[in-house]
């Protein structure tokens, strides 16, 4: 997410999403069955058509790909539209599915023009959002669903490490912050990247989730619920300060959010309840490395000398607190859900 495409506005436009996969959480069955769990509760609900916007090659439809008949994947890259076309089909025969596949390459604002408006079921955006203009995203979800449709707008943010000491958690936000804030700073003439790195952070940072600067306007939509899991107790995404201190003086994402007194609050921790399994998983020594270069463009992935020096103190800290080999990394997650009135 360090190098945004001017074009297509997205940092993940030539990226191996296999490789991604090896370094990124899951989506637990436990997100899918609390966004089917809201779906329940509106009767007139359709299982016909999802669209699945900002989507990569298809990672997060695949959860919800048993159960609707028509699959639209929507994404800005013509790589990631054609990685899509490969993996979507290929996973579906692997799990005896026969959904119809449809695939568009237009941004998540444009997207209601490929799908027809009032002729979708549900829509998801698996950790895109913030790519994007909040309102115009909304918008365009609000024009593609029918009466009773599902908005479901889900997303997570950096690792955490729950067993682990103060200064382990400290190590990895200062190997994050020198691999991703270079990149972040450089200018190169690349203004409008610059630009649109401020507006990624001051969604990110806008409240308590990575959400709240999703509005669900009440014109739209009905029954709004904003789900948080894992949060911290200073209600503060994980390592915010790391971001903070590089913000402008006059810089306050708080001011971008657009959570609403009517919109419903839940929360959920992994391992005390069950809608939040799932968001914590067993991993090794070398999986920083995988998901530090999930992070960066593709000519700076870490490797070699170069990679061996950056991650010293992390092998310090690892060899002193994980005698086992063996690491507990559990993510922050968000979920928003509106129903198409």
């Amino acid at each position: 997410m360090a190098s945004i495409d001017p074009h297509t506005k997205t940092a993940f436009a030539t990226i191996d999403w296999e490789y991604y996969r090896q370094g990124r959480p899951r989506y637990p069955s436990s997100l899918t069955s609390l966004i089917y769990a809201y779906r329940r509760v509106h009767p007139h609900t359709r299982w016909e058509r999802l669209v699945d916007i900002g989507g990569g090659s298809g990672i997060a439809t695949t959860n919800f790909m048993a159960d609707f008949q028509v699959i639209h994947l929507s994404d800005p890259s013509p790589s990631n539209v054609s990685q899509a076309r490969v993996f979507l089909p290929k996973w579906a025969a692997q799990h005896d599915l026969q959904p119809a596949f449809e695939y568009s390459q237009c941004t998540g604002e444009e997207s209601y023009h490929h799908t027809g408006e009032g002729q979708v079921d549900m829509v998801i955006c698996a950790t895109a959002a913030h790519f994007m203009d909040p309102d115009g995203l909304i918008a365009s979800i609000g024009k593609m669903l029918r009466p009773g449709g599902t908005m479901a707008i889900f997303s997570y943010w950096l690792p955490t490490f729950p067993q682990q000491s103060a200064h382990f958690q400290d190590v990895f936000a200062s190997i994050f912050e020198k691999v991703f804030m270079p990149h972040l700073q450089q200018d190169g003439g690349l203004a409008s990247q610059k630009e649109m790195i401020y507006h990624v952070a001051r969604r990110q940072g806008a409240g308590e989730g990575l959400l709240d600067s999703l509005p669900v306007p009440e014109d739209l939509f009905e029954d709004p619920v904003r789900v948080y899991i894992n949060s911290a107790k200073d209600c503060r995404m994980p390592y915010y300060s790391q971001f903070a201190k590089y913000f402008p003086p006059e810089f306050r994402p708080e001011d971008y959010s657009r959570v609403d007194d009517k919109d419903e609050k839940v929360k959920y921790n992994t391992g005390i309840d069950d809608e939040a399994e799932g968001w914590e998983f067993e991993t090794d020594k070398e999986w920083l490395i995988t998901y530090l270069n999930t992070v960066l463009p593709a000519q700076h992935k870490l490797e070699g000398e170069t990679a061996k020096a950056l991650l010293a103190d992390w092998d310090r800290v690892f060899e002193e607190e994980c005698p086992s080999g063996r690491l507990q990394v559990q993510w922050t997650a968000n979920l928003v859900l509106g129903t198409r009135k």
